[in-house]
């Protein structure tokens, strides 16, 4: 098998990993499973891990002018950020929820940028962003008045909203620190930071809920979030990147909702109406047209 064709499988199988995670949480949800525990637990496992590692290369620690960064990208990629997507999961459903958090990552990434750099922005840009607006505007309503009335789906829409702009902050921000430090040892970092982060967050979500429940659903999805999507989709994500360009495997993201809509659909019985699946479509083409140099 040429390589090339062996890091297309891999990346495939990245994106397959990846956009199965809304379902698997969506399905924890349904047994009665807390977002917030369901964010500690996948952490939990990712830090044993990313702690082993650590004790065996024992990797240079951050520098200090260094360790407020950390400390922020720990608190906005992992502290508060599941949470968010978690809850936007809950309100709004899995497939809503990956094309939302997807696909308008990358038009946050190029607003933050322009407004960074100073970047001036082409008509094709601005039409890019226009269409992009519009399609999400489809994926939250579904092109009815009605979603008025349905509180529980603006707020999932608007989680998802914020947290494709934390991410963007997230990737914008993070840039540096990759370039500095060796990526996997950086995301270790981060990783343990974070998870300490969500403590508190475990802690009062027990006060206010109740008592957790943890079905089987939630152990499962614990292990698939903390093992295959944090470990080995983000070693899978790097190992694809060696080998093939930046833009190849960038585009490789837009198929994730698509992988979230079918399994949602094969293994929850969740379908999204025509107008919100259209929408998703606008919010590609608009993300293509922003992507364009």
């Amino acid at each position: 098998m040429k390589k090339t064709t062996s890091l297309y499988l891999v990346l495939a199988v990245t994106i397959l990993i990846w956009g199965n995670s809304f379902v698997f949480v969506d399905m924890a949800i349904r047994d009665g499973s807390s977002p917030v525990m369901i964010a500690m637990a996948r952490f939990a496992v990712a830090s044993s891990i990313f702690l082993a590692y650590m004790l065996i290369k024992k990797p240079n620690a951050p520098d200090k002018q260094d360790r407020r960064l950390f400390f922020f990208l720990a608190f906005i990629g992992i502290g508060v950020y599941y949470i968010f997507q978690y809850y936007g999961v809950k309100f709004a459903g899995a497939s809503v929820s990956s094309i939302l958090v997807t696909l308008l990552c990358p038009i946050v990434i190029f607003i933050l940028s322009v407004r960074r750099l100073g970047e001036r922005v082409t008509t094709v840009q601005k039409l890019g962003l226009g269409i992009s607006a519009t399609g999400s505007f489809f994926v939250v309503t579904d092109g009815t008045l009605s979603f008025i009335s349905n509180s529980q789906a603006i707020i999932g829409g608007l989680f998802g909203i914020v947290c494709a702009i934390l991410w963007a902050v997230y990737t914008v921000e993070g840039k540096r620190l990759v370039k500095k430090y060796d990526p996997v040892a950086s995301t270790a970092y981060i990783t343990l930071i974070g998870t300490m982060m969500l403590v508190p967050f475990a802690a009062a979500d027990t006060q206010v809920a109740g008592p957790a429940e943890f079905p089987l659903s939630f152990f499962m999805c614990a292990l698939y979030l903390g093992v295959l999507c944090t470990v080995f989709g983000y070693v899978f994500w790097f190992r694809a990147l060696t080998g093939l360009d930046a833009s190849t495997t960038g585009a490789a993201l837009f198929f994730e909702p698509l992988v979230t809509i079918v399994f949602a659909w094969i293994l929850l019985g969740e379908t999204i109406g025509w107008v919100a699946g259209f929408g998703g479509v606008l919010t590609m083409v608009g993300v293509v047209l922003v992507s364009r140099k």
